[in-house]
């Protein structure tokens, strides 16, 4: 286990957090026999009872082409409240509309056994959405694919209903994954952008790679800038990662946005690019790059200094126009 790392505290430093977490590095787990897992959830409950926290999620990454595990906790402080505020959750149960819903499901087992035999590489392959992730290019699911490019277009208004009603988180978070075979960009985004607000991380994560992926191949930003900033402080690693690639995506499309999007963002990204955790780490980067219009490369104090450099002349250029 690589690194144990904590984010999203402004009342506790990250030393007397890890301390009381007591979950220790640089070892080797097993994950298949359950104690990690035990270690974390002890950890959780030590932090529950001395700190004064709103939230305390834990999450452990399995990093297949590295070996390697980290785990984050990511914190929500009494008083920050906000960062946890999402739409209500929905009690409905829709009808799956041309099956759609349970083809997709199907579809990702497939990958899943695919991915487990060996049989096919991580990483995103081509398809013919907006969004691809495993792709339909093995001969096992090439077939597969035609479904949703016709299906999709002809039932989109059904699933979006799915999206925003249906009880069932799981069944939730599959649909924005059929949205992305919409006719266009902007229908999608359209779509997609209120489930930034979804009780679920599990279908926010959803919507915002399809949202990012859906944007990097715009030639126009498509989404408002506030809720992707809001969507950067939620409570969860997915939150943050999705939302900076989000973010990175957008200003590369609209460069104007770049310093609002700045000054609400920079904190978030420079505590995010300084972890060792890749999933944070890794989105930051890929945000600040954008915002930056260059790359400053790996080192956070680099990006430190260019955040602080390029506010204090922005603050300093208003003053002396008032």
């Amino acid at each position: 286990m690589v690194s144990v790392e904590v984010f999203g505290s402004r009342r506790y430093s990250h030393e007397e957090v890890l301390a009381a977490f007591g979950v220790p590095e640089g070892r080797d787990v097993d994950l298949s026999g359950g104690e990690l897992l035990r270690e974390v959830k002890q950890g959780k409950e030590r932090l529950l009872s001395r700190f004064a926290f709103a939230q305390v999620r834990c999450g452990i990454t399995n990093y297949e082409d590295t070996h390697t595990v980290e785990v984050m906790v990511s914190l929500v402080d009494v008083g920050d409240e906000w960062r946890l505020d999402f739409a209500p959750a929905p009690d409905g149960a829709p009808e799956d509309p041309d099956g759609l819903v349970a083809a997709w499901a199907a579809y990702e087992e497939q990958v899943g056994a695919l991915y487990r035999a060996g049989q096919l590489p991580v990483g995103d392959h081509p398809c013919k959405g907006f969004h691809c992730g495993a792709g339909f290019d093995h001969p096992t699911l090439a077939p597969l694919e035609v479904r949703f490019i016709t299906g999709v277009p002809a039932h989109f208004e059904s699933l979006v209903r799915v999206l925003r009603t249906e009880k069932d988180e799981s069944r939730r978070s599959l649909v924005p994954f059929l949205l992305a075979y919409g006719r266009t960009r902007e229908e999608v985004a359209e779509a997609l952008l209120p489930s930034l607000r979804d009780s679920s991380s599990a279908v926010r994560n959803s919507a915002m790679r399809v949202l990012w992926q859906t944007q990097r191949g715009a030639s126009k930003a498509l989404v408002p800038l506030a809720p992707v900033l809001r969507a950067l402080h939620g409570p969860a690693l997915t939150d943050r990662n999705k939302a900076s690639v989000l973010l990175g995506a957008l200003v590369e499309k609209d460069s104007t946005l770049r310093l609002a999007a700045l000054r609400d963002a920079g904190p978030v990204l420079l505590e995010m690019v300084a972890l060792r955790q890749r999933t944070d780490r890794e989105g930051a980067l890929l945000a600040l790059k954008a915002l930056a219009g260059r790359d400053l490369g790996e080192d956070p104090h680099a990006w430190r200094v260019w955040v602080e450099e390029t506010l204090a002349k922005a603050g300093a250029g208003e003053a002396a126009r008032k």
